[in-house]
């Protein structure tokens, strides 16, 4: 009988020690996958020019005329159709951009939020947050090129929005997000 009690509390041991090997492994394998995501996202395909950041003029961006529309952003350089941001809410905005050497390649928005140094993607696309979409396409609404994009932002407050096509920045739009 001793002997069976004996084996009995070494199988328990055992099989304690596997059950917590393996559940040791699983939060490794979830620790590891959340970094894998995080890794994604940090890799931003811009070089971000902390001076840009220090000299943010952080009142919300001017409201122009161009075409039928009402923009918001810098005149004459680039601006989208002016419509309200709500935290956490993915929205439609149509980008434009004016000029005679406009850079070509994708758009790329680096988020800035006041009081922050911290960067975040804004873009979305099939409701994933991303740093890059499209290249711009021809003149449309008065404007020398243009390009559609969904932007979300994850709270309230002022944020500055970093343009830049392909590798060049080009400026920020400062905004208020409800």
């Amino acid at each position: 009988m001793k002997h069976l009690l004996v084996i009995v509390i070494l199988f328990s041991l055992s099989a304690c020690s596997i059950w917590e090997k393996n559940e040791k492994q699983a939060q490794n394998a979830e620790s590891t996958a959340s970094v894998k995501e995080m890794s994604d996202i940090e890799k931003i395909p811009v070089k971000i020019d902390q001076k840009v950041i220090s000299h943010i003029n952080w009142e919300v961006s001017p409201v122009f005329q161009s075409g039928n529309y009402k923009m918001r952003g810098v005149p004459n350089k680039v601006g989208f159709i002016d419509a309200p941001f709500i935290a956490n809410k993915d929205s439609k905005y149509m980008w434009h951009f004016w000029g005679d050497s406009i850079p070509e390649g994708e758009l790329t928005i680096v988020a800035v939020k006041k009081g922050s140094n911290d960067i975040a993607p804004a873009l979305t696309l099939d409701g994933k947050t991303v740093w890059t979409t499209g290249v711009p396409g021809g003149s449309n609404n008065g404007a020398d090129a243009h390009i559609p994009s969904n932007i979300r932002l994850g709270e309230s407050g002022k944020w500055a929005l970093l343009v830049y096509l392909g590798k060049t920045y080009w400026d920020y739009v400062v905004i208020d997000v409800n």
